[in-house]
């Protein structure tokens, strides 16, 4: 039997005048897995896009099992046994996860009525294959981003699939839910289903894939097996350059108070959250899943209500509404940025000056476009937003990664004096990563107090001077660089101090 499944050659692809693909070559083992890595804006989406049937290639060749495949769109491509599993799961989160299993065809009795009894025997049947044991009549949105990516996958695996391609899988999901996907990862391999596996935490792809496959510029820079790679050589492959720091510190001298927080308190969040920010300080805030860091986060600018406690900039007390925080200097970058970071649908020019209207206006109150256009090509050449054209191009066209960009990107239009970064890095790729620190430590360098909360321990260890940390809605440790170490912080994440 062939051990390639899936065989891509010279796969080019524009956008406009823009070359996204330029020729591109990948081999996808049977029953193995593939990791594909490169930086935002590399191509690995529009890749996968093609694959999957959501857009047209312009040219090249695709082979499943020696044969040509031309997929017409997204079910054509999961007749032939293609599946996708986002970073965005496509679930709703109103129906069952019987209903969610079956929502591409609901079987039917005499091709009239919903057989939902066999919905619930196969549905049952297909998530004991994963390991997972749930109420199968519950609305989805009653369970954990884990189960729910389980559902997702059983979903694929209804339909006999023989490629399941995972995008980002592990962005939201706690240490344990992702021990939980490597094991079915691993499950899927030996009954000979191929995965490729697309992320930017290269540890993962490290310990999952066989093969690695880089993409740099809409080029392959080299698939080789992951036996004949390190972590560097890897980097160096995605960046066409070495980065010899991936966490750069710069020695500072805090200033005055910024922002004060006392006894804050959420009843069922947090309790009696006591910190403060000193200008030019990079501050970091670690705890595990459900520790509190975003509920804080989200407090402390007004998104959410607290029950008690208060904020204060320069001593001064602030209203609890993101309104107020603007006002006052207070920059805020939530961890969902789908959601809450970015307007898909509007342009890249609009996202960025979403903040600071009042700076582009003319006369009457109405827009400066010239002003507009200038002030957006300021900040995307300071965070090199990568588009062909600002004022078209909508914000769901970019990669995650120049995303994050575009989010950080509108807040430095108003010159934070404090910025909150929620998972600042989540899904994105190590060369972004390392111009994102820069930027936190550009802001430092003009007096900026940031708060950074992140899962990555390490990432919090490399840049920040101090690091707090929750446990179960409580701030249980705190510790100056130089005494910090991953026991010391665990230790406190886990048993309370």
């Amino acid at each position: 039997m062939d051990e390639t499944i899936l065989e891509l050659h010279g796969i080019r692809k524009s956008f406009a005048s823009v070359r996204v693909l330029e020729g591109v070559d990948l081999t996808l083992k049977r029953g193995k897995v593939l990791g594909v890595v490169g930086e935002n804006g590399a191509g690995k989406s529009t890749l996968m896009n093609i694959l999957g049937g959501i857009i047209k290639r312009d040219s090249g060749e695709m082979l499943l099992e020696g044969a040509v495949y031309e997929p017409k769109n997204p079910n054509d491509a999961k007749k032939k046994g293609i599946s996708f599993i986002h970073q965005e799961l496509s679930l709703f989160g109103n129906l069952s996860v019987k209903e969610n299993l079956f929502i591409d065809g609901l079987p039917t009795k005499g091709g009239v009525l919903v057989n939902y009894p066999y919905m619930s025997k196969r549905a049952k049947e297909a998530l004991a294959l994963l390991g997972v044991r749930v109420n199968v009549d519950k609305p989805i949105d009653s369970y954990s981003m884990g189960i729910r990516q389980m559902v997702e996958i059983a979903k694929s695996l209804l339909r006999d699939t023989r490629v399941l391609i995972f995008d980002e899988p592990t962005t939201s999901l706690s240490q344990v839910e992702k021990e939980d996907l490597f094991k079915v990862i691993g499950d899927l391999t030996e009954k000979g289903v191929s995965i490729i596996y697309i992320s930017h935490v290269l540890e993962d792809v490290f310990a999952l894939c066989e093969d690695i496959c880089v993409i740099r510029d809409g080029k392959v820079i080299g698939q080789k097996p992951t036996s004949r790679l390190d972590k560097d050589a890897v980097v160096k492959m995605m960046v066409g350059r070495e980065i010899t720091d991936l966490y750069p510190y710069i020695q500072k001298n805090p200033g005055k108070d910024m922002l004060k927080i006392e006894d804050l308190t959420s009843q069922g969040k947090f309790e009696d959250v006591s910190f403060d920010l000193r200008q030019g300080e990079i501050v970091g805030m670690f705890g595990l899943v459900g520790a509190g860091r975003s509920e804080v986060a989200r407090a402390i600018f007004g998104v959410d209500p607290y029950d008690s406690g208060s904020v204060s900039i320069e001593g001064e007390a602030i209203a609890p509404t993101p309104q107020a925080c603007i006002a006052k200097g207070v920059a805020f970058v939530t961890e969902n940025r789908k959601e809450e970071g970015v307007l898909l649908t509007k342009s890249i020019q609009e996202n960025l000056t979403l903040v600071d209207l009042d700076g582009i206006r003319g006369k009457f109150a109405s827009i400066n476009k010239a002003k507009e256009r200038s002030a957006c090509k300021r900040i995307i050449d300071l965070v090199k937003i990568k588009t062909y054209d600002p004022a078209k191009q909508e914000a769901r066209q970019l990669s995650g990664g120049n995303q994050q960009k575009v989010v950080i990107g509108k807040w430095l239009m108003k010159a934070p004096r404090v910025f909150i970064m929620d998972e600042p890095t989540r899904g994105v790729d190590v060369g972004a990563k390392f111009e994102i620190y820069n930027y936190i430590n550009d802001l430092a360098a003009q007096n900026t107090a940031v708060l950074i909360i992140s899962s990555e321990m390490e990432e919090l260890m490399g840049i920040c001077d101090r690091i707090l940390v929750l446990s179960k809605g409580r701030l249980t440790g705190e510790m100056k660089r130089g005494d910090y170490t991953q026991q010391a912080i665990m230790e406190y994440a886990v048993m309370g101090g």
